[in-house]
């Protein structure tokens, strides 16, 4: 087993570093949800395909407590006049986005080690995090594009259906996977075989004299 002062000094850094960053300083969450969807506009709005999505601040923000709209439409639905049927979805960034971001950033920050493999935990981290949460919004928005939608951009039988809303609502709705996946994510970059053996090793006890 390590000994405690390392569990102790990573505890520490650990509670410090994510206290710091989970605390609601003023325009850090503002400059997230910035960053948020210019994430999402660079991933999801294209100028071509059938899809069209377009990524801003929600201006019912102040009253529902969702900062970032998606706006859907089919470009295929496009009518004379140049309507088409929009859906609205409304994300809190912060929920869906910073939460799980600065778990992975203080348990990576807090692993003991050289700085140069804190720094390359970090890295793999900070990639590992954005992948989930851009799959977390592919699937909100890939659910919410089907023919029940009204948009008809995808076909969705009622198995994968049942699927996509399960996703949907464990990936978006629930907050349970925004704390449980970067400690996942975290414990399988951070460490190697070795260290977990050394984990599981009984420590040595001095013979009785």
């Amino acid at each position: 087993m390590p000994p405690p002062k390392l569990i102790g000094g990573f505890l520490g850094r650990f509670i410090l570093v994510y206290a710091l960053l989970i605390v609601p300083w003023p325009g850090l969450t503002a400059a997230y949800g910035a960053y948020f969807r210019a994430l999402g506009r660079t991933v999801f709005a294209h100028e071509s395909g059938r899809r069209d999505v377009t990524v801003e601040a929600n201006p019912d923000h102040a009253r529902f407590d969702l900062d970032t709209l998606f706006s859907l439409a089919n470009r295929d639905q496009v009518d004379a006049s140049g309507n088409v049927p929009v859906r609205r979805l409304g994300l809190d960034s912060r929920g869906v986005g910073w939460v799980p971001t600065a778990l992975i950033i203080a348990l990576a920050l807090a692993t003991p080690g050289s700085g140069r493999r804190r720094l390359g935990i970090f890295a793999a981290c900070l990639l590992c995090i954005h992948c989930y949460i851009l799959f977390s919004v592919a699937v909100y928005i890939w659910n919410n594009t089907d023919a029940a939608s009204g948009l008809d951009l995808v076909t969705l039988n009622p198995f994968w259906k049942q699927v996509m809303n399960g996703l949907e609502e464990t990936l978006i709705t629930q907050m349970g996977p925004a704390f449980v996946l970067p400690v996942v994510l975290w414990a399988l970059i951070a460490f190697r075989r070795q260290d977990y053996a050394a984990l599981l090793a009984p420590r040595n006890r001095r013979p009785a004299s």
